[in-house]
């Protein structure tokens, strides 16, 4: 036997700081210590399906031939393994040896993984462990029996990711399966009574009171959970708040700090419970929130909430699904940062990791479960329910329960296939019934929905609080993106009482990949940039029954059948599409100027006829708004005008519309530019629209990078071309959509100023560094 373990073993005691930030019994102890299993394994791939036959799993097989590979990780991307191919999805073994403390002798010993994609079978010291259907929650072993502390152990991993009908997700998907022990797996140390499952909830919640209840459910030696007392304590920034007793406190809270996207404010829950003469203490951070419907409208914590998102799929450049921790906080960082307060976690639980940063950071999270558009005889399996629907349910919630920032548990994406809204086949209404049914049995304190496409889906509505819409008009829906609206309006018209959100909205394009914005052509950058601005701006205006919009992805993605390039970012994070900008204004702080407009080309004599509304989110209004409107073509200005206008609270309202007339002496690419100022000429918004005229004609495009004198990235710096201000993204950059000509470039950073000059030219892609 010989298994390569370089990684040093290190043994943690979890949640130590609180030592130091609580109040502690004496002889407190933690209620897990924890050896992290990461590091080099030894691994080998196993196409032909032999290592059962050849004994892969025993504790004397010689491995001394494997390949080293980390964990966590996947063997299909950022590893140097040998497999069949890139995407090789199959089966594969780890190897290595575990070598606990000898103190941990006679204690409760349990082995966990956080995630082994997809099914897991586990041995140690030759004994057979079990199994788990699932690549995407944890799960753990009681090896107390098995483990030896006399001699090193010898544990192994056989990991299967083959896609297959009657599992979840199935036998076609458009993200990687990425293969492997894809996240931490660790030993730890239980005492003799342990935390089994902790539930907190806050049935009832106001700024001057609210209650907090929790379900504490202990495991261990049955005489001593006989005699246990169990004390809890709420604690905030440190300081204990409140306490109660017993295995479901109810606790008040005097003028809460509630959770919300702008203050997610935590809390501690500490459990003790007595074991023979020691206290035993299990920490979970909460937060008090309470999401709700009433009618079309969502509700958080007493007050209309409105969603602006993004999608992301836990995938990255050399890592696959294996996201590093500061990956994962990077991303979530950029997602908050573009004003979102909503991230979709797509199509399945995604490491806890992202959800510590959801609670830490304020962004509300769609969490749901990979049945992804699997049959209608896959969905009335009774082996697919009981085998891998279930189970993930159960998972997802039990593990993800006091997470305050999920606010919707979705059951499936996109299973649905009649449209028109007629009603579904009975199959998949009976599977939303059940599912949505089984949630609300575990929780009730949440939103259940599922995502099903555009108009497909009728029937299974009324099982949902909230009717979550893929709505891909202009690409898979149908071939005419401004469908969306009419379409959206017949969704409403059905259920009329439910709320409508728009969980993706989605075009794909390559970044070098440029066309006219009226050329309507699959895979550029205009025409992606036009769905995503058609898309929100037509459903913006719908705010009195739709409830929120999210853009489908935050990056490109190894796609499993489709080319993935869903992003405004690529999968490396390094390169950014020019409609980053669009989402990061049209996300911009309320109010909002929207542009809806009807076409992007227009022929000579024709007049451009395009609607101004104000969306207004804000709990007050603003009065004497006035909005300045210009357009732009090769000849420079060519009309412009004004509007002023009284903005309501919580509304979205036609101000008036831009005319003009097309003259003969113009053609190409041309822009509308408009500005949105208060009564004092302070800037609210801004908002731009390009069409062509005559003939398509693909933009240039500068791009504005700003720096300090070592080149780092300044983000939040202002800079204007023509009257028109833009602020640089976390990259320090800023695109604009210009035509050919020679323009002024003005820079601001924190009081400093700078101006330059940039050319551009039409159709081409140009770019000017300023430092400062």
């Amino acid at each position: 036997m010989n298994v390569k373990n370089s990684s040093k073993i290190t043994i943690f005691l979890m949640l130590l700081c609180f030592v130091f930030c609580f109040s502690t019994v004496a002889d407190e102890i933690p209620d897990i210590e924890s050896i992290s299993l990461n590091g080099i394994w030894k691994f080998k791939a196993d196409p032909n399906n032999v290592g059962i036959n050849e004994k892969w799993n025993l504790t004397d097989f010689d491995d001394s031939s494997w390949e080293d590979i980390s964990v966590p990780g996947t063997w299909n991307e950022g590893q140097n393994v040998t497999i069949p191919a890139w995407n090789y999805d199959g089966v594969g073994w780890y190897r290595r040896v575990i070598d606990p403390p000898k103190d941990w002798s006679g204690e409760n010993i349990r082995l966990k993984f956080m995630a082994v994609y997809l099914i897991a079978d586990v041995w140690l010291n030759d004994t057979y462990l079990g199994n788990h259907k699932g690549g995407y929650t944890a799960f753990a072993f009681d090896v107390s029996k098995v483990i030896d502390f006399s001699k090193p152990n010898i544990l192994v991993v056989r990991a299967d990711n083959t896609k297959r009908p009657y599992q979840i997700p199935g036998a076609s998907i458009d993200w990687w399966n990425c293969g492997g022990i894809t996240r931490d797996v660790f030993l730890e140390k239980l005492p003799k009574v342990y935390m089994k499952k902790l539930f907190i909830k806050t049935p009832n919640v106001s700024l001057q009171k609210s209650t907090v209840k929790a379900e504490i459910f202990l495991e261990g030696d049955p005489k001593l959970l006989k005699n246990v007392t169990i004390k809890s304590e709420i604690f905030y920034k440190g300081k204990l708040i409140a306490s109660g007793k017993g295995k479901n406190p109810t606790i008040i809270i005097n003028k809460p700090k509630l959770w919300s996207p702008d203050s997610p404010n935590l809390y501690d829950f500490k459990v003790s419970w007595n074991v023979s003469d020691k206290w035993v203490a299990h920490y979970e951070k909460f937060g008090i929130r309470k999401i709700e419907t009433r009618g079309t409208e969502l509700y958080l914590n007493g007050k209309k909430i409105w969603l602006q998102g993004i999608a992301i799929h836990q995938d990255y450049a050399d890592m696959g699904s294996a996201v590093t921790d500061s990956a994962i906080r990077s991303d979530l960082e950029r997602i908050k940062k573009l004003n979102s307060n909503f991230v979709r976690l797509g199509h399945y639980p995604f490491s806890k990791k992202y959800l510590d940063i959801c609670d830490e950071i304020g962004l509300l999270v769609w969490s749901e479960i990979p049945t992804w558009q699997n049959s209608r005889e896959e969905l009335a399996s009774e082996q697919m329910w009981n085998e891998w629907v279930k189970p993930h349910l159960d998972d997802m919630i039990e593990q993800y329960y006091n997470h305050p920032s999920i606010i919707f548990w979705s059951v499936a994406n996109e299973i649905s296939q009649v449209w028109g809204g007629a009603k579904e086949h009975q199959e998949i209404v009976n599977y939303i019934k059940r599912s949505t049914d089984y949630v609300r049995s575990l929780d009730n304190t949440r939103l259940v929905s599922y995502a099903s496409a555009a108009s497909t889906g009728g029937g299974t509505w009324e099982y949902l609080d909230v009717n979550g819409k893929p709505l891909h008009y202009g690409w898979f829906h149908s071939p005419n993106v401004y469908d969306i609206g009419p379409e959206v309006d017949k969704i409403h018209n059905i259920m009329p009482n439910q709320p409508i959100f728009a969980v993706e909205l989605c075009g794909m394009s390559y970044p070098d990949n440029h066309k006219g914005y009226s050329q309507d052509e699959r895979f550029s950058v205009e025409y992606h940039d036009k769905l995503l601005r058609v898309d929100m701006q037509h459903l913006m205006i719908r705010k009195d029954f739709v409830c929120g919009v999210t853009l489908w992805t935050l990056a490109n993605l190894k796609g499993g059948r489709e080319k993935g390039t869903y992003g405004i970012l690529d999968r490396e994070r390094k390169q950014v599409k020019h409609i980053y900008e669009t989402i990061k204004n049209l996300y911009a702080k309320d109010p909002k100027l929207l542009i809806i407009d009807s076409k992007t080309g227009y022929k000579h004599g024709e007049k451009m006829e395009v609607d101004l509304w104000t969306f207004n989110r804000l709990e007050k209004g603003i009065k004497g708004c006035k909005i300045h409107w210009w357009i732009n073509g090769k000849d420079g200005k060519l009309a412009e005008g004004d509007f002023v206008t009284d903005i309501k609270p919580d509304s979205a309202k036609k101000i008036g519309t831009v005319s003009w007339q097309i003259p003969d002496n113009t053609s190409g690419f041309h822009s509308l530019l408009c500005t949105m100022k208060d009564s004092k000429g302070d800037l609210l918004f801004i908002n731009d629209y390009y069409f062509d005229v005559d003939k398509p004609e693909a933009p240039g495009i500068l791009w504005v990078k700003i720096v300090d004198k070592d080149d780092n990235p300044l983000p939040d710096a202002t800079v204007e071309i023509g009257g028109f201000t833009r602020v640089t993204d976390v990259f320090g950059r800023v695109p604009f959509l210009l035509h050919t000509g020679r323009y002024e470039v003005t820079a601001k950073v924190k009081g400093k100023m700078q101006k330059s000059e940039a050319e551009v030219e039409i159709g081409q892609t140009s770019e000017i560094t300023m430092r400062f």
